[in-house]
């Protein structure tokens, strides 16, 4: 008996799980970067919502200089 060479079904079979596998890490990583993006979206969006919303708010005046008022927080713990 000679040495037993892989026949050309196992050498397609082979030849079809790297196709598989490659197929599957483009897959990942294209997922992924749709994933950055869209995070990057939201922070994006995010940002822009709070930046109205500060700027919707009205500055306060303190009534006086000498005045305590609004100097000081008392909390309880």
């Amino acid at each position: 008996m000679g040495v037993l060479e892989p026949s050309h079904l196992e050498i397609n079979m082979s030849l079809s799980s790297v196709g598989a596998v490659l197929t599957a890490e483009t897959n990942r990583q294209t997922l992924e970067k749709v994933n950055v993006s869209l995070l990057k979206q939201s922070h994006d969006q995010q940002a822009d919502i709070t930046n109205q919303l500060l700027q919707s708010v009205a500055p306060v005046q303190a009534s006086s200089s000498d005045s305590n008022l609004g100097q000081h927080v008392d909390i309880t713990v």
